[in-house]
């Protein structure tokens, strides 16, 4: 075996950092030097078990010790002086947890800034969602899963579905069930010898937030509050003590904004409408530097309507490119549409900026049930029109052409008459028992359900939840993926009374 550069008491020093949930970057201050640098890569190596895996941790008495003790190296990277460094999220996590009579458990046990759950379920994720809310409102906080809730001990997540389920879906569900949305942050840390998921809230800066729609354990219009030991609904006092908060606060951002504006001069100040995305500046004339527009995009009027991942600007009136000597230049931009697109498009109810062309795009793809009546909607609610616009795009597939023109004219429907157990299905969907339809039923059958249900039938918002998140768990799963289109097809059927069956 090769010699290490690293010793093993050195490893074991590591190896217990890392139980701890230190990351790597802040190991490496405690272990770099100029004659012998300790990159991420090593250390992502003994986590993995690459390199030294023989050599036991360090017990946490043994890292107190050396934490305690530590002094820089003479030779070796800069240390800056000054305030020390804040702790990561991950080592404010460890630390609320201690260990005691053989085990390890939430220190203060459920207060009103944490909360534990013994797992996590990507198919049920109310009690999360509750979990953000109530933090939210309040200080925000922890939500800790592979945490028992009764004596707060730390028992780990039974499998991997918190790691392995995106944050992205997490927070498409909270969008979907909270309004405003609050920000918060996923990660996973090593108590012990257990794996702990933690879900960290921030405080929303001017709650509260509600409950938007109803769902398992929620309720439309609540407003949820982190108390100790549980998340209820808001008591009048804190309400009270949370809109006189906010108000103190807007009268605080108002009296700022007004000495600003005086400063400034009203003549020469410029008023952007956050709320609805406009910019006044009078008649006066406005050029953005070509390197910021180069970021922004811009959202035709009646369109607006925030993302994930960035905000939009709207601008009220024409918008036009300048070249550095203030000509007018034409940009031009590409933009692909493909079937999942038009898929995601309607189950999410999007306002798209051309909507004919999610019409026309069943000419162009193989996928023979796309959502179209939904699109016809947003393009005015003319058949006639779409149907001439579908006619004259010319068909890569003519099949899924020809199909979408049947249906658009009523001679077709993506109603799939049901037997069997999907009956139940049917039955089940009817009855809106959504809530644990994964767990009684597969994905195929959930889907070959949808198709079956009867005309007359107004779909309830879960539904096109449940389509969504069958479609993203599909994976490489084609059936399934099929199955989801048509049931989309037959969801849009159902959204549109003037269809004729």
């Amino acid at each position: 075996m090769p010699r290490r550069s690293i010793t093993d008491e050195e490893i074991g020093l590591i190896k217990a950092m890392l139980r701890r949930g230190m990351r790597n970057r802040d190991i490496q201050f405690y272990f770099n030097r100029q004659d012998r640098p300790v990159n991420s890569g090593r250390i992502t190596g003994i986590n993995a078990g690459d390199y030294g895996p023989e050599v036991p941790a360090a017990t946490e008495a043994a890292l107190d010790a050396f934490l305690a003790g530590f002094a820089p190296a003479l030779v070796g990277v800069a240390i800056e002086a000054g305030a020390p460094r804040e702790p990561t999220l991950a080592e404010r996590a460890f630390a609320r947890f201690v260990q005691r009579d053989g085990g390890w458990f939430l220190a203060d046990g459920e207060t009103s800034d944490q909360e534990c759950k013994a797992q996590f379920d990507p198919r049920r994720m109310e009690p999360i969602v509750r979990a953000i809310a109530a933090l939210a409102n309040n200080r925000g906080g922890f939500v800790f899963i592979g945490v028992q809730d009764a004596e707060c001990r730390v028992t780990g997540m039974p499998d991997t579905a918190f790691q392995d389920t995106d944050i992205v879906r997490i927070t498409d569900r909270v969008k979907n069930l909270l309004t405003p949305t609050p920000a918060f942050s996923k990660d996973v840390i090593e108590v012990g010898d257990q794996a702990v998921g933690f879900i960290h809230v921030e405080k929303y800066p001017t709650p509260p937030v509600i409950v938007c729609r109803d769902a398992n354990g929620l309720e439309d219009g609540t407003i949820l509050f982190r108390y100790a030991g549980q998340s209820g609904k808001i008591k009048f006092g804190d309400l009270l003590a949370m809109l006189r908060e906010r108000d103190r606060a807007a009268t605080q951002t108002l009296l700022a904004s007004a000495t600003r504006l005086s400063e400034i001069g009203a003549d020469r100040a410029l008023i952007v409408d956050t709320e609805k995305g406009e910019l006044d500046a009078g008649s006066k004339r406005i050029v953005i530097d070509r390197a910021l527009a180069d970021q922004l995009d811009f959202i035709r009027e009646g369109e607006f309507e925030e993302r994930a991942g960035a905000r939009a600007l709207r601008l009220i009136g024409d918008v036009h490119a300048v070249d550095p000597e203030g000509q007018v230049v034409e940009r031009i931009e590409g933009r692909a549409l493909d079937a999942d697109a038009v898929l995601l498009a309607y189950l999410g109810h999007d306002v798209v900026r051309e909507p004919l062309e999610y019409i026309c795009l069943s000419a162009k793809v193989q996928r023979q049930w796309l959502p179209v009546f939904y699109f016809v909607r947003l393009a005015g609610g003319d058949i006639d029109a779409a149907i001439e616009a579908l006619d004259a795009t010319n068909a890569v597939y003519r099949v899924s052409k020809q199909n979408a023109l049947e249906r658009l004219r009523g001679q077709r429907s993506a109603f799939e008459r049901p037997g069997g157990a999907i009956l139940e299905v049917v039955a089940a969907l009817q009855a809106g028992q959504f809530d644990e339809l994964r767990q009684r039923f597969n994905d195929l059958q959930i889907v070959r359900g949808i198709r079956g249900l009867p005309d007359g039938l107004e779909p309830a918002d879960p539904l096109f939840d449940l389509l969504r998140d069958i479609y993203r768990d599909a994976d490489g799963n084609a059936n399934v993926r099929s199955g989801v289109f048509s049931a989309a097809a037959r969801l849009d059927e159902l959204e549109n009374p003037r269809q004729p069956r």
